[in-house]
């Protein structure tokens, strides 16, 4: 939506002004490649294209996701040739904006894979896509007593209480997927029940997606989801990592658009086919990019979530903002509720009327502040009535303080069961 880039754009405006992004391309042999990944699982495939192709010139800009969406929606997209993301609505925006050439027929992608491609299939090659799912740091477990996961679900349970790690959507674009997943597989209520359970038994939050791996590998904490390319990369060197996928969550592709140009990079087209080629794709698995090749079908025999681009794109910002305020902003009262009722529970664990009341007190803790039916009436309320931009930005914040006052006092009342609970039964 044309209000949301502007919002992005005003939250990273000034970082923008500081940076000066690429400059104008010296000659068509200068590719120029944006991408939402590290650089490192590109620098061997650059290096190798480079050596083959003695006059390509590359160059490779790493943005996170919302940064990248900024970029692309400003003038300087003129000067990228390449986008390389596991974000369907990076993707999105360009294509929407008509700056993505259509792909070739021999481009596209196969068709089991295309249920979960959500940008059109027109207008972006896949590469290789991931699953997603829980890594854990076996030793770790050992340490604490406690049992592998199953799967995202697996982490509510209180035996994790204080082990867990993982990234926000604000800053993820895969935990994004993976929060849009869980709202998908179990519906607004439960979906967020879940959500909220598990922010309760944070230790801590990740900056970015990659921390929530290393900081389990390293022993700092015990287990987080993630996608597998992280956990698989972690695998190849540390015995002590573990993994395992879960349906519940939708498949990610990775996905190549085309940026149109006035004049197309002489290497555009080469190194494309270079990341579709036998050789690569037969690698992919087991490089630093650690994505399965798109004529794996591994995956693709499980019934994985299937998203609808339509509805992320349209509650992108909501749902962030949601979950900044019921998990990020809130984590220590968060914290300290879920401990009350954990404590609670083994105290008066013979108590059948205790523990029915925990169970209602429980319910409350973790249900979402704003049902799905007023949350869309609100998001369409701010972005689609042709509001300016300091309207949008007055109705979000006045949002976003009502919805922190509805969850501070729900908060409030949990305490205040539990302490009259505490006291009745004495």
């Amino acid at each position: 939506m044309r209000s949301h880039f502007q919002i992005l754009a005003r939250r990273v405006a000034l970082l923008l002004t500081c940076i000066s992004p690429f400059g104008v391309h010296a000659s068509t042999d200068e590719l120029v490649i944006l991408t939402t990944f590290s650089r490192e699982p590109l620098i061997p495939l650059v290096e190798q294209f480079s050596k083959e192709h003695k006059n390509a010139k590359i160059k490779v800009i790493h943005r996170p996701t919302t940064s990248s969406m900024t970029l692309l929606s400003k003038s300087y997209v003129e000067d990228i040739d390449l986008v390389l993301t596991s974000s369907p609505l990076v993707i999105s925006s360009l294509v929407k904006q008509g700056k993505l050439a259509n792909v070739p027929d021999e481009m596209r992608a196969p068709e089991a894979l295309k249920p979960y491609i959500l940008p059109s299939t027109d207008s972006v090659v896949t590469i290789g896509y991931s699953g997603a799912g829980v890594v854990w740091n076996s030793d770790y477990l050992n340490n604490h007593q406690l049992p592998q996961p199953q799967g995202f679900q697996s982490l509510v349970d209180p035996v994790y209480f204080g082990h867990v790690t993982m990234s926000t959507p604000s800053r993820s674009g895969t935990t994004q997927l993976m929060i849009e997943s869980t709202l998908e597989h179990y519906g607004w209520n439960k979906g967020w029940t879940v959500i909220n359970n598990i922010g309760a038994n944070l230790g801590t939050l990740s900056s970015r997606s990659f921390g929530v791996s290393d900081a389990i590998a390293s022993g700092s904490l015990g287990l987080g989801p993630t996608i597998d390319s992280y956990a698989k990369i972690l695998m190849r060197k540390l015995d002590y990592v573990g993994f395992v996928h879960d349906t519940r969550l939708t498949l990610m592709p990775t996905y190549i658009g085309l940026v149109k140009r006035k004049s197309q990079d002489a290497y555009l087209t080469s190194f494309v086919e270079r990341l579709l080629s036998p050789n690569i794709q037969a690698s992919i698995q087991e490089n630093a990019f650690a994505k399965y090749s798109v004529l794996n079908t591994e995956l693709l025999s499980n019934d994985h979530v299937q998203l609808n681009l339509d509805t992320i794109s349209s509650r992108e910002e909501g749902i962030k903002l949601l979950f900044d305020i019921t998990v990020t902003k809130q984590l220590p009262a968060l914290q300290d509720a879920w401990l009350r009722v954990i404590s609670a529970r083994e105290k008066y664990y013979l108590d059948t009327t205790a523990l029915h009341e925990l169970d209602s007190i429980e319910s409350l803790l973790f249900a979402p502040p704003v049902s799905l039916e007023m949350f869309n009436q609100q998001m369409d309320n701010i972005f689609n009535t042709g509001k300016s931009n300091a309207e949008i930005s007055a109705l979000l914040a006045q949002w976003q303080h009502n919805i922190r006052v509805i969850r501070e006092d729900t908060l409030e009342i949990v305490a205040d069961r539990i302490r009259m609970l505490s006291g009745g039964l004495k």
